[in-house]
């Protein structure tokens, strides 16, 4: 039953944070959008990994983890057709959505990886919270890569 309720807590903190996602990248341009999201994704998945310690807390802190991780999710619609060509655009935009699902499947590897090799000497759950605090350094590729992606906001789209 819990895991119902996560998905609907996750997926409603998703919605209002793609509404807000949208907005930000309006205003801020959409790489200051996409930093905001990676440091607040980062922020709020260790906090789920390593606060979440009774089923009471879905209620909060999964809606959170939502809004956060899953507003990133906006800038398909917004910053990646902006990037390409009309001739382009539709094939350039599924390609780097379909390229982040390739390099996101190796997740649970390195997630399992992580539990049962780096963190074995750990008990239950600490290997996981470790773990999973672990993996949101992911981010910091992103903000590290973001500084070389083209800013689009305000700008006519390539033709």
């Amino acid at each position: 039953a819990y895991s119902a309720y996560t998905s609907l807590m996750l997926n409603t903190g998703a919605f209002f944070g793609m509404l807000t996602f949208s907005k930000i990248a309006q205003v801020l341009g959409r790489r200051q959008a996409l930093a905001l999201s990676f440091v607040t994704s980062a922020v709020s998945i260790a906090s789920v990994f390593w606060f979440l310690k009774s089923p009471s807390q879905i209620w909060w802190l999964i809606p959170i983890q939502g809004f956060c991780q899953l507003s990133v999710f906006a800038c398909y619609a917004i910053y990646l057709p902006e990037l390409f060509p009309t001739r382009l655009r539709s094939t350039g935009t599924s390609f780097c959505y379909n390229v982040g699902r390739y390099i996101a499947a190796i997740g649970p590897v390195v997630l399992g990886l992580l539990t049962s090799r780096v963190y074995a000497d750990y008990a239950a759950p600490l290997n996981y919270r470790y773990a999973g605090v672990t993996m949101c350094m992911i981010f910091a590729i992103g903000l590290i890569l973001l500084p070389f992606a083209p800013e689009t906001k305000d700008k006519p789209l390539p033709e």
